[in-house]
Formats: C-alpha cells, sequence, structure tokens
C-alpha cells in the first residue's frame, strides 16, 4: 500500500514540531483557508462516509491528507468544524481499537501489520489535535501570552475542548491496555507510538485549570502510569516529572498525585523511590542568593514533597533515609518542607502504634522528635516556627507523648527569647496548645502549682510509710540468717542443750509474728495505692523486725528513736505508687517550666508585633483559667493594652481583644448558676480587680470599665449589688470590699454620671460619714466617685477647660468634705484623702475659693492655738524670725516639735503643720485651675452676649478691623486673670496664701530646725506649687529650690521638686531654661526614683518644645545603659521619638560623644559606651550621605585631641558604625588619613578600620569601581601602616613604651641604664613630666570648683540652706567665668596638641635610636623588663595577653 511507505511516524511527529507549519508539506493538501462554511462542511461528510464505512480507510491518502488539512489550517476553520472533526475521527479510532483488540485477542497475525498502520495513523492524528487544541484553547490563560495575539479576535481560544479529550485519552488507555507488544515487536518503534499520548498528556498538565481538573488528571494518570509500567516510559516519565517540577510551580500536586495513583491504583513504586532518591541527590540553593539562575526551585519541590507525604506516607517513610539528607540543605524551602514531613509521620506513626506490637515504631518516633529538637536551632526564623507550628499539630493527637513534652516545654521557654517576633509567636501559641492538651488531667485539669506540690509530697510520704512483701520477706530472713549465725558463734562456748530449744522457739516466733504480720496487712491495706523504694525501706524494716529476738524491757527504748513501722503491701500497689509519684513529679516540673515562661510573655505584651500581643493575651487568659497563679498578674497587666492606637476596624485589635478577654472572665454569666448568683459573682470580679493595684492599673481599669459601660455591657443589676455592697451597714463587711465597690462605681460613673448621681445621699452617709472617718482611703473613693457629678466631657471639648455642674456652698456634700479635711489624724493617708476632697470642692463649688478660705483659717489656727487674736500676729513673729543663732541652741527634740519664736514660742506637732502646709499649697495649685475655668467661662458668656448684639445691631467689616487693632474684650480678660495671678494671689494685700509665703520658706531653708521629714517634705512641695503660680515668686524662691534640690538626703523631696520644675518650665519657661543643667544633674541621682522622675519630665519637656535641647543631652544617653530597666526603656523611647524629629540627633551627636569620651573620673565603662553609642548610630541619620560624611570629618579632626588610648578605641569604634555605602565617606576618612595614622597600631582601633573596610566591600559589589579603588586604597594604607608582620612589629614598640612608662614610674631603674641611654632615657622622662603636670594645671579649675562641696560635708552640722544658697551662687560666678576664659582655655589645648607631638616624635626618635643600639644594651634591656613587670604587674598584663593572642 502506498500509504505504508509514505508514512513514517516518527519523521511525521518531527514535522508538526516545526515553528512554521506552513513548510509541512501533504501530498493531496486541500485548500482550506478561505472556504465558506459550506464546503468545509462538505469535506467533513466526504471523511466521514469513508472511515465511518470501514475504519480501514484512513489509510487511503485522500482522507487522510484532507484530515491532515484541517489539521494544518487549525485556526482557519470555525472551532464548530473542528469539533465535529474530533469527534468523527474519535469515532473512527474506537472502532479501529476494538477491532485490533479483537484481532489479537483472536491472535489474527496476518492483520497486525495493517493494524499497526492504521493505529499509527489515528494515532498521530489525535496526537496533533490534542496538541493545537491546547495550544490554541489556552493561550490567553497561560504564561505563554505571546502566542495569544496569533488568534486575533477568533473565539477559539475560548472553545472548551474537555470532551474530546476526555474521550480522547479514554480511548487511549483502552489501547494502551492491549497487548501492543505483539503489533509493535521493536522497542523504539513501540516507544514512538507510547508517546503519541503520553507528550499531550503532560502537555495537558502544564496548563493550572486541567491541573485542578479530576476528571482529566485521573485520564492522564492512567495513561502514563499504563506507558510506564508496560511500554519502558519510567526514564522518560521521571525526566518529564522533574523538568516540570523545576519549571512550573502549580505541578507539584498533580506530580504528587500522579505517583500516588501509581501506588495506590498499579501498585507501582518504582518510579516513585527513583524521583525521591533524585530529589534527595539534588543541590537546592538558597533563594535569597543571586546565583540560582540554573539551580531547581526549592518551592516547587518542597511542595510536591508535603503533598506526597499528606497522600502516601508509606512512600515518604520508605524513602526518608536519602530525605533525611534534605535537612542540611542551603535552601531553607526544603529544611521547611522535611520538618512538616516529620510531623505528618509522627502523627501517623502514632496512629498505627497500636497495630505494631513491636517498638520500632516508638524508636522512629523518638528519631523524628529528635531531628525536630535539632531544628529548633536553626539558623533561619522559617525553619523554628515550622518546627513549632508541627508541634501544635502534634499536641491535638490523641497521644499525648509525655516523654517528649517536657522537652517541647523547655524549648518553647527558651524561645520566648528568639529574635524572631514571628517565632516568638508561635512559641505562645505552642504553650497556649500545651496548656490546653496537658495530660495531668486526674484532678479536674487545673495547674496550681501549690496543690500540685502538696499532692507530691503525701504520695512521697506514702512511699516512705509502706514496703511490700518480697522486700520484707528478704530482709527478715537475711536478719534471721545473721542472727542465727550469731547464735552459733556463741553456742560454742555454751551449754547446747541449755540454748538449742530457745533458739528453736526464738525462730519459730519471728517467723510467725512475720506470717501474722502479711496476713493482717493484707486485708488492712487494700486502699493504699503507692509506690516506695527498696533503699529507704531496709534499716527502718530491720530495726521494726529485730524485736522480737530481744528482751522486753530493751525492746521499748530503741522503738522510741526507730521510725513509724512500715505497712507492707502487694508489689501491684507499690508499682501504682511509683507510677502515681512519676505522674506527680512530671507535673509539677510542667508546671514550674509554665511559671518560668510568663514573666517573658507579660513583656511581650509590650511587643511592637500585634501578633504576638494577641498571642500573649489568649495565654494569659488560658493560663488563668487553668488557676496558674502567675497568669493573673499577666491578665492585670493586659490593662495597660487598653491605651493602644488600633488601626484595625475588623475587630482584630488588641483594644477590642482586650474588651472580649475581661468580658469574657469577669462579665460573662455561668448557665449553671442562678441569675442572682451570677450577679453576685461578677460583682465580686469587679471588686477584686481592684485588689494590689497600682496607680496606673487603675487608670488602665477605669478606661477599660468606661468603655464597657458605653457599650452596656455592665448590666444594672451588677450596679445596684455593688451599691448594696458599699452601703451595707447591718454587719461586718471587709474594707478592701466596701474600698473596692465605690472605686468600681466612681470608675463606671465616668462613663454613666447617673450610676452616683442617685445615690449622692449614700456616699454622703458611708463614704464621708463615721465609716468614711474610720477609713480613710474608703473616704478618698468616696471623693473621687463624687467629682464624676461634674458631668461627662464631650470629645469636642475634651482639650478645652470644662466648666462641668456647680453646686451652692451650702449644699450638704461640702459641709462632709470640710468635716473629713478637719479630722485630727496622724495618718499619711490624709494626705492623699485631703488632696481629693480640695480637688472635689473646686470642681464641684460654686465658689470653693471662699470655702477654702473657711478651712484654712480653721485649720490655721487649729495648728497655732486659739489663744492668738488674730490670724497675722500669729505669725508675724515667725517671719522675723531668722536668727540662726538661737535657733541652733535649741534642743533637737524640741527643735522636733516646735516653731522657733524670739520672744515667747508656740509649740506645735509637725504633722498638723505638714497638714497645714499641704492644704495650703494644694489649694494654691487648685486657685489656678479655678481660674482658668472662671476665665473660660468669662469669655464664652462675654462672646455670645456680642453675638447676640451683633445679630441685634449688625456688624460691619469696620468694626472687625477696629477690634483687631484696639483688642477684644477677651484680650481684657485675659490680662486681668494674669494680673490676679501674678500680683493677687500670693502679694495681694488681703492675701491669705501670701501670708504663708514667709513660713514656707523658713521652714524649707532652717531643715537643720524642723528636721521631721514629713514636715519637710510638705513644706517643700507646698513651696513648689506657691512656685507655680507666679513668676516673681517663683524666680525669688529659685535659688533655694535648686539648693534643696543639690543638698537634701531625702529622695522624696528630691524626686518632688524635680517633677515640680516640670511644671514651673510650662509655666515660665525661661525661668527654668536658664538653669536646666539643675534638672539634668538628677540624672545621676542615687535615686532610682528621682533619676526615673527626672527622665520622665526631661523626656517631656524636649519632646514638647518646652526647653531646647543642649549639650547636656549625653547625661540622657548615659541613662540607656542604667542599672534599671525602666529607666533603660524611657530613654529609649526618648531618643526614638527624638529621631522622628529634624536632625535633633545628629545636631547633638558630637556634644553626646565629646562628652561620653572625655576622661572624667566617673567615665563610662567601655563596654557601656559602646552599646549606647550603637543605640544611637542605628537611626536613620547615619543613612543619608551627606550627614555621614559630616559626621566621617568630625570623628577624625577629634583624632588629634584624643588623650589615651581608650578614647582613640571610642572614635574608631563611632566611625565603624556609620554605614559606609559610597565614595564621599571614604574620601573623608583617607583625607583624614594624618589625624589617626599613627593610632592604628592599637588593636581594638586597627579592628574598627577593619570592619569599615568589610563594610565598603560589602556595598562595592554592585556600584561604580571608584568606591572599589577608595577601599583598595585604604586597605594599602592600613595594612602599610600596621606593617606585613604584626607580630614581630609590635614587638619592640611596647617593648620600649613599656621602658619609658617604667624609667616615668620607677627611680631605680633610670639608675640602671647605661651612661650612653642616660641623655634619651632624661629626655623621655622631661617629656613626660611636661605632660603630667599641664595635665595636673588642665585639672586645677575642676578641682577649685568642687572644693566648696567638701567643706559642706564637713560642716554639716553647723549650717543651713540660707548659706548653702550662697555657695551655689558662688558656683555659678565661677561657671561664668569659666565660660569667659574659654578661649584661654583652647589656645591651651592647642599648645598641649603641640607639645604631645612634639613628644611624639621625640619618642619615635627614642626609638629609632634604640633599635640602632640594640645589640649593645640587651643586658640592659632584660633589666627594664623586669622593672616594668614589677611596677606594671596590673595594667600590662592585659597587653601582653593580647600581644599572645595576636602570636597565637
Amino acid at each position: 500500500m502506498n500509504m505504508k511507505s509514505q508514512f513514517v511516524l516518527s519523521d511525521q511527529v518531527l514535522n508538526i514540531q516545526q515553528s512554521d507549519l506552513n513548510d509541512y508539506v501533504i501530498p493531496n493538501e486541500t485548500q482550506i483557508r478561505g472556504k465558506s462554511d459550506q464546503d468545509l462542511a462538505r469535506y467533513l461528510n466526504e471523511i466521514t462516509d469513508s472511515i465511518q464505512v470501514s475504519s480501514e480507510n484512513i489509510s487511503d491518502p485522500l482522507v487522510f491528507d484532507k484530515i491532515r488539512s484541517f489539521l494544518k489550517c487549525f485556526t482557519a476553520p470555525p472551532p464548530r468544524i473542528l469539533s465535529r472533526l474530533f469527534d468523527i475521527l474519535l469515532s473512527a479510532f474506537r472502532v479501529e481499537i476494538k477491532t485490533t483488540a479483537d484481532d489479537l485477542e483472536n491472535n489474527e497475525k496476518e492483520s497486525f501489520n495493517n493494524h499497526r498502520l492504521h493505529l499509527e495513523l489515528y494515532g498521530f492524528l489525535v496526537h496533533w489535535f490534542l496538541l493545537l487544541a491546547e495550544e490554541h484553547s489556552t493561550s490567553s490563560t497561560m504564561v505563554r501570552k505571546a502566542k495569544s495575539s496569533s488568534t486575533g479576535g477568533h473565539n477559539l481560544k475560548t472553545f472548551d475542548w474537555s470532551t474530546q479529550k476526555l474521550k480522547a485519552f479514554d480511548l487511549a488507555s483502552w489501547l494502551l491496555d492491549l497487548k501492543l507488544s505483539k503489533l509493535w515487536t521493536l522497542p523504539p518503534d513501540r516507544l514512538t507510538f507510547v508517546t503519541l499520548f503520553t507528550k499531550p498528556a503532560y502537555q495537558l498538565l502544564e496548563n493550572p485549570a486541567h491541573a485542578k481538573s479530576s476528571p482529566i488528571k485521573e485520564r492522564i494518570f492512567r495513561v502514563i502510569s499504563l506507558c510506564v509500567k508496560h511500554y519502558d516510559h519510567l526514564p522518560a516519565a521521571q525526566t518529564t516529572i522533574m523538568q516540570n517540577l523545576q519549571y512550573w510551580e502549580h505541578s507539584a500536586e498533580p506530580m504528587a498525585e500522579l505517583l500516588v495513583y501509581m501506588v495506590d491504583k498499579q501498585n507501582y513504586t518504582q518510579l516513585a523511590d527513583e524521583i525521591l532518591r533524585e530529589i534527595s541527590n539534588r543541590e537546592f540553593k538558597d533563594t535569597t542568593s543571586k546565583e540560582v539562575k540554573d539551580s531547581p526551585n526549592p518551592k516547587t519541590f518542597a511542595t510536591f514533597l508535603q503533598t506526597l507525604a499528606e497522600l502516601s506516607k508509606k512512600t515518604i517513610l520508605k524513602n526518608l533515609t536519602v530525605l533525611v539528607n534534605l535537612l542540611a540543605s542551603d535552601s531553607y524551602i526544603m529544611r521547611v518542607a522535611l520538618i512538616d514531613i516529620l510531623g505528618i509521620l509522627i502523627a501517623e506513626l502514632f496512629r498505627t502504634i497500636d497495630d505494631t506490637p513491636d517498638n520500632n515504631n516508638l524508636e522512629q518516633i523518638n528519631g523524628f522528635f529528635d531531628l525536630l529538637e535539632e531544628r529548633m536551632l536553626d539558623t533561619v526564623a522559617y525553619c523554628r516556627q515550622k518546627v513549632l507550628q508541627v508541634y501544635i499539630r502534634l499536641f491535638e493527637l490523641r497521644n499525648k507523648f509525655p516523654s517528649r513534652r517536657q522537652t517541647i516545654t523547655k524549648l518553647c521557654v527558651r524561645h520566648l527569647q528568639d529574635k524572631s517576633s514571628t517565632v516568638r509567636k508561635y512559641t505562645i501559641r505552642a504553650l497556649t496548645a500545651l496548656i490546653t492538651t496537658h495530660p495531668f488531667s486526674m484532678y479536674g485539669g487545673e495547674l496550681d502549682l501549690d496543690e500540685w506540690q502538696a499532692k507530691l509530697g503525701k504520695i512521697k510520704e506514702e512511699l516512705e510509710s509502706v514496703a511490700s512483701e518480697d522486700d520484707v520477706r528478704d530482709v527478715l530472713t537475711a536478719q534471721a540468717m545473721e542472727a542465727e549465725e550469731q547464735k552459733e558463734a556463741t553456742e560454742a562456748k555454751k551449754d547446747e542443750n541449755v540454748n538449742e530449744p530457745s533458739d528453736s522457739v526464738d525462730g519459730d516466733i519471728v517467723m510467725e509474728d512475720v506470717d501474722a504480720i502479711l496476713n493482717e496487712n493484707k486485708e488492712d491495706d487494700k486502699e493504699n495505692q503507692p509506690r516506695v523504694p527498696l533503699e529507704e525501706e531496709e534499716p527502718s524494716t530491720r530495726a521494726a523486725t529485730a524485736k522480737p529476738n530481744q528482751p522486753q524491757q530493751q525492746q521499748q527504748q530503741p522503738a522510741e528513736k526507730m521510725a513509724a513501722p512500715k505497712t507492707i503491701v502487694s508489689n501491684e500497689k507499690i508499682q501504682q505508687l511509683e507510677m502515681m509519684r512519676k505522674y506527680h513529679t512530671d507535673a509539677v516540673a510542667f508546671i514550674k517550666l509554665i511559671h518560668q515562661a510568663i514573666p517573658t510573655i507579660i513583656q511581650l505584651l509590650s511587643s511592637k508585633s500585634k501578633a504576638e500581643v494577641l498571642e500573649s493575651m489568649d495565654f494569659l487568659v488560658v493560663g488563668y483559667n487553668y488557676k496558674i497563679r502567675p497568669a493573673a498578674d499577666g491578665v492585670k497587666k493586659m490593662l495597660h493594652l487598653i491605651w493602644t492606637k488600633d488601626t484595625s476596624d475588623e475587630g482584630k485589635g488588641i483594644k477590642m481583644k482586650l474588651i472580649q478577654c475581661y468580658s469574657n472572665l469577669y462579665l460573662e454569666r455561668d448557665a449553671k448558676l442562678s441569675k442572682q448568683a451570677n450577679v453576685n459573682r461578677i460583682a465580686k470580679n469587679l471588686i477584686q480587680l481592684t485588689y494590689d493595684t497600682t496607680l496606673a492599673e487603675l487608670t488602665s481599669l477605669e478606661q477599660l470599665l468606661g468603655l464597657l459601660m458605653a457599650e452596656n455591657k455592665i448590666a444594672v443589676d451588677v450596679i445596684q449589688k455593688l451599691w448594696s455592697v458599699y452601703g451595707f451597714t447591718q454587719g461586718r463587711i471587709q474594707k478592701s470590699q466596701r474600698r473596692g465597690a465605690i472605686v468600681i462605681l466612681g470608675m463606671l460613673a465616668k462613663a454613666k454620671t447617673k450610676v452616683v448621681s442617685d445615690k449622692l445621699d449614700v456616699m454622703l452617709k458611708i463614704g464621708l460619714g463615721p465609716l468614711g472617718k474610720e477609713d480613710l482611703e474608703l473616704a478618698r473613693y468616696t471623693c473621687i466617685a463624687l467629682q464624676r457629678l461634674e458631668g461627662t466631657r464631650s470629645k469636642e471639648k475634651s482639650r478645652g477647660v470644662h466648666e462641668g455642674v456647680r453646686f451652692p456652698n451650702s449644699h450638704p456634700m461640702f459641709a462632709r468634705l470640710r468635716d473629713v479635711i478637719e479630722i485630727s489624724t496622724d495618718s499619711q493617708l490624709w494626705f492623699s484623702l485631703a488632696e481629693q476632697a480640695i480637688n472635689t470642692i473646686f470642681l464641684l463649688c460654686k465658689h470653693p475659693e471662699s470655702l477654702c478660705e473657711e478651712i484654712l483659717r480653721e485649720k490655721t489656727a487649729k495648728v497655732f492655738g486659739v489663744r492668738e487674736a488674730s490670724l497675722n500676729p500669729c505669725l508675724s513673729p515667725l517671719n522675723d524670725s531668722s536668727n540662726p543663732v538661737e535657733s541652733s541652741f535649741m534642743e533637737y527634740d524640741m527643735t522636733q516639735q516646735a516653731l522657733p519664736f524670739p520672744q515667747h514660742p508656740i509649740y506645735q506637732k509637725p504633722m498638723e503643720l505638714a497638714q497645714l502646709f499641704f492644704l495650703v499649697g494644694h489649694v494654691a495649685l487648685k486657685e489656678i485651675v479655678h481660674l482658668e475655668i472662671v476665665e473660660a467661662a468669662w469669655k464664652r458668656k462675654k462672646s455670645e452676649k456680642e453675638k447676640d448684639k451683633q445679630q441685634e445691631e449688625g456688624h460691619t467689616a469696620v468694626d472687625d478691623e477696629l477690634d483687631q487693632v484696639g483688642g477684644t474684650a477677651e484680650d481684657d480678660i485675659g490680662d486681668a486673670m494674669s494680673r490676679i495671678r501674678e500680683r493677687e494671689i500670693l502679694f495681694g494685700p488681703n492675701s491669705l496664701l501670701g501670708v504663708f509665703g514667709p513660713i514656707l520658706t523658713e521652714v524649707c531653708a532652717r531643715n537643720k530646725i524642723y528636721t521631721d521629714r514629713t514636715l519637710q517634705v510638705n513644706a517643700t512641695l507646698a513651696l513648689t506649687k506657691f512656685m507655680c503660680v507666679s513668676s516673681d515668686f517663683c524666680e525669688k524662691k529659685l535659688q533655694l529650690l535648686f539648693t534643696i534640690l543639690e543638698k537634701s538626703k531625702d529622695a522624696s523631696i528630691r524626686s518632688n521638686i524635680v517633677i515640680a520644675l516640670g511644671d514651673m518650665a510650662v509655666c515660665f519657661n525661661t525661668l527654668i531654661d536658664d538653669n536646666i543643667t539643675f534638672l539634668y544633674n538628677r540624672l545621676s541621682d542615687p535615686d532610682t526614683i528621682v533619676r526615673k522622675n527626672a527622665v520622665m519630665v526631661l523626656t517631656h519637656l524636649i519632646l514638647n518644645g518646652m526647653v531646647k535641647v543642649k549639650g547636656q543631652i549625653s547625661e540622657m544617653a548615659k541613662c540607656l545603659e542604667d542599672q534599671d530597666q525602666r529607666i533603660s526603656d524611657l530613654a529609649k523611647l526618648f531618643f526614638t521619638e527624638l529621631a522622628s524629629k529634624d536632625n535633633a540627633i545628629y545636631n547633638n551627636l558630637p556634644d553626646i560623644i565629646s562628652s561620653l569620651t572625655n576622661s572624667q573620673p566617673n567615665r563610662l565603662e567601655e563596654e557601656s559606651f559602646r552599646k549606647i553609642m550603637k543605640f544611637i548610630f542605628s537611626f536613620d541619620f547615619t543613612e543619608k550621605e551627606k550627614q555621614a560624611e559630616n559626621i566621617v570629618d568630625k570623628l577624625c579632626q577629634r583624632f588629634l585631641t584624643a588623650e589615651d588610648e581608650r578614647s582613640w578605641r571610642d572614635i574608631a569604634y563611632c566611625m565603624s558604625l556609620l554605614p559606609f555605602k559610597s565614595e564621599k565617606p571614604f574620601r573623608k576618612l583617607l583625607e583624614g588619613w594624618p589625624t589617626y595614622q599613627d593610632k592604628i597600631h592599637e588593636d581594638s582601633v586597627h579592628k574598627s578600620f577593619l570592619e569599615i573596610i568589610q563594610k565598603g566591600r560589602i556595598h562595592h559589589k554592585n556600584q561604580r569601581p571608584e568606591l572599589r579603588a577608595l577601599v583598595d586604597d585604604f586597605e594599602q594604607r592600613i595594612a602599610k601602616q600596621r606593617g606585613p608582620e604584626p607580630e614581630k612589629t609590635e614587638k619592640s614598640p611596647k617593648r620600649v613604651g613599656r621602658t619609658v612608662k617604667s624609667k616615668a614610674k620607677s627611680q631605680e631603674a633610670s639608675t640602671a641604664v647605661a651612661d650612653t641611654k642616660k641623655p634619651l632615657r632624661k629626655r623621655q622622662r622631661v617629656v613626660k613630666e611636661m605632660e603630667t603636670s599641664e595635665d595636673e594645671d588642665m585639672d586645677e579649675p575642676s578641682d577649685i570648683g568642687s572644693e566648696p562641696e567638701e567643706d559642706d560635708e564637713e560642716d554639716e552640722d553647723e549650717e543651713d540652706y540660707e548659706e548653702e544658697d550662697e555657695e551655689i551662687d558662688i558656683v555659678s560666678r565661677k561657671n561664668k567665668s569659666k565660660r569667659v576664659t574659654k578661649n584661654e582655655e583652647d589656645d591651651e589645648e592647642t599648645v598641649l596638641r603641640q607639645k604631645s607631638s612634639r613628644s611624639t616624635r621625640s619618642r619615635r626618635i627614642i626609638q629609632e635610636d634604640d633599635e640602632d643600639e640594640e645589640d649593645e644594651e640587651d643586658e640592659e634591656e632584660e633589666e627594664l623588663q623586669v622593672e616594668d613587670t614589677q611596677a606594671n604587674v596590673g595594667g600590662e598584663d592585659k597587653r601582653d595577653g593580647d600581644a599572645m593572642d595576636e602570636d597565637e
């Protein structure tokens, strides 16, 4: 037949793969392009008529070529024509396959050749059809978008060929299931034919849409599996699968499903094994590196392995020995995949552990757990995160694997300190899962450590008090044997006839007693189920059983000294007790680990990572529910999160989570309880929230309850219950409960005033009545609740002045408040009560100044005695009492209680005087606030009147201009209020507060006379409040206040002054700004609270622009390394906020470095200095090229003034912190080479410059060659200056330097030098002495400045603050003189630098001469080295150690 000779399958397949099908030659080609649909339909009919008559007609060249013509012009005919052609072709193909199957079954060999040809023709056409359909239909969705342009607007690309594709692959699988080896006897021919179906199959899998279609996938898998299993397609399939995994990311899951299909449906595992083995041998590189062009895509391979592990765990388990090598892969993605696979396998082995009686599964599980634990040390955070995710998944299994839980818990506790926030997040989640799935549920699942320890102790006691039957039998038998041996030894000395009967009787008694004991205890000890170690049993048992062998009188004495006899139980019960002890020991160890983790988790509540905070909150809530006691502290700390600013409106914010947590913990009703029981429980929960809380926690709780109240989440009946607790008077109730109730009610009233307004009479009766006078804290919280009567502020006016609701002075509330203030008590709680009472008066009273005047007059009369006729005569002698001589002769015990009067002193209690001072000071402060409210009210009323007037009379633009020129009534009101504040409150002729100014000054200044601490604290506090009222008063008393701040030994006084200075800076900015140094000095205060307050005050002033940032900012930098973590955190917060302002840190950087590198007495440790500078250089100002260049220039210049090696190291380290990303900083570094080239011999300096070179190397890889040239030049200079052999070249300079130093220190060394060296040594000594003398001259001013302080300490018992005030003035004048002579000092520094450079040159000359004469003076060098070791035992050992390190 002609067709048989013309058609060669392999050639035809190659021909249709060419890019341009126009070159494909068809002998009897039919013109398809341009034909009408009728013509095309006619062609189809001809084809149908031919091949439907007989499928063998496909071998007719005309029919075959006509079909080929359609395929060659695939884009020309409409898709419906092509679809019909495909159906015709598949129908004939089916007939041919059926005919072939029948002939193969009947073994009709003569028809085999014809069938082979026909199948090749049909296979070729179907193959071509599938390729064309796939290529044109998916061009719009596949990655190969370029082909879509060739299709134009044709709808061929949107046509659905899925039905035909399914039919085609069904036919292919039917065909491949036949014994085709009979038709194609040669393997190459058979393989060519099989490829007709495998290639379209693989091509379809390249399309993501087909890869997700189950019907198509199933048919493709069947075709490929048949080819692999029966037609030697394994190598081709393996290669194709690996290529697909490398180039098509979506192919991971389909390829894994293909292998699983072959394993499960075809029972063929060889392909999966080969592919897994090849993957394990591949080298996967890290995707972050840039050299990954030809390397396999690890993401796709990882997904493939994970999918395969989920679908066929046995296949992965079988090949795990080779796959485990991927844990050492460079690609973290592959390591993550292996970690996930290990988790899947552990779960699978646990599931089947009951089916395998041997311990093989258990050994494998332990091995996998070991691998997971090793991966927790992986350098990549994603791997550690995946391990934790695997653990969380495993915790949910039915098997609890208790032996591994302890190790996992320890790992989790350790990784709470992980540097990756994601790892920390999953660590907290894992710990939460450990708690919720813990196996210790014997007692209800709660994890109270004390309860578990108590139960463990009982079990240990029970174990010590029991013994097993076998142990007792063995012990008694051994003792009986010993007793018999002893008796036999004594029998030799005695008569046998006498002793033998008694011995046998005793022996019988012993054994009979033991049997009786065993029989009794078998019945008595059925309830006991503990266990005991044998070592503890034997001694006591031995002692107990020795009794029957002794006389009764001797038997009773040792019995008292011996332990209680042990109870004998069965071995099973001993075993049970041992298991119980192990169980309880594990539980206690687990709970202790959770306790260890909680402090870190509480710290993580402040994390910047939102997810981390949310996980921490979940953990603490779970811990609280499981009765883990430290978790309760964490729940309380969570309150601070109420101030978090949430950006999310989806309910996932931190604030929303906090509200949800507290609602669930404290407000959720229990369905098992009645309504009243639930109300009581919720009220009790709310009251308990106030126990043992700080002011910050109460403030946060107030904000939280306000939000809950605004959302109506607190029921009315709960509020009524709280009022009933507060007003309960029919029996005794805990004070804390009553206080807690009014605290909660006051917080709720902040959101809704009606909560307290309806119960005003109850508050006056309870809180300000007899109960309140007995419990001052209750009265204080009642005052706070009363303050809520002023009403709630609107959001628009929250920043302005709130006038509030006012009550007349005759209201009974104010009479009660007055009574509470006038209570006679020595309790320190009175001060906080009085503060809140005064606040309440000023908030609610219509005329608070008149009421406070009456209170002050009564209190003053009470303090100074009723017999004084008027107030002023009582105080006027006190104002004149400024004679220190009289007061200094007074007895100490009298001055503690007396105010000194010159003629007839009146004695008062210090506590009462302190209370008066507190009232006076607080009233003065609240008077300012009240003035602001009055001013705001007047302005509001004035503006309202003016608006009404304008509306009535009309207002023109001319009037507005006149108002702007001449001022308005508001300006007049403001001026009037300022005048009242400045001149009337403290200096007015009828001023009541002004009378107390002199007495406050007197008490504060004469601290040696008024020695009571409470009096001094309150007098100083009142003085500072007075100073906030008037700038004149502040200016007059400021020097006294600074004196107290510097000299007072009371930390509370210093702390109060620091806070007050912050308030004064707001009121009178200029006064404090000029004296800000005194505030900076408190940053180095010995007391932690003073330092903390100083940091907070300065942070507030500087960040709000009230105080300019000056050179003292370095003192704030020192706080970064403060011992107290809170101060360190506050300092970090300050610099973080300061860095957000324009160049604030950059502008002050020279001052910071200058101050911290000065060789001052209290110089920072080098390690602390480095930590501080590393933090400061971490801000983005170093990233700006110009600024980095300027910093390099300034640091180079600073090398010139550096005095010692420590300064060199500090400056070089600062320079190494810069990024050095461009050429300009390196150019500046090379320009400044002369300033530091002589410092490179210092190891640390050299190391810093090497780090700079390394940074340049990192950055020049992708930049211009200029940077590379500069880095190379700089490196060559460093290497040349350092020398090629640092071990040899460094020894001689160090030795010479040490000999010079030893000559300066030791006089004997100078006499031991030869005469030829004397002139040189003298020159060295003279230079050294000149430098020393100049350094001493430089230090003289600081010595002079410190002399007055030493004198003050010596004469401390004889001087008052008035004299110290004058001394501070002297010191300030000296400071001014120092500033005047700054230029002179600069000149001296220049001279010093010149002298030091000359001395350096002289040293170099000396060293060169020394090296020339080295051979002549070996003995002298040895002597000098010996003397040097004696003189510098401590200081030089470190350098020698460094040199040894370098030699090594």
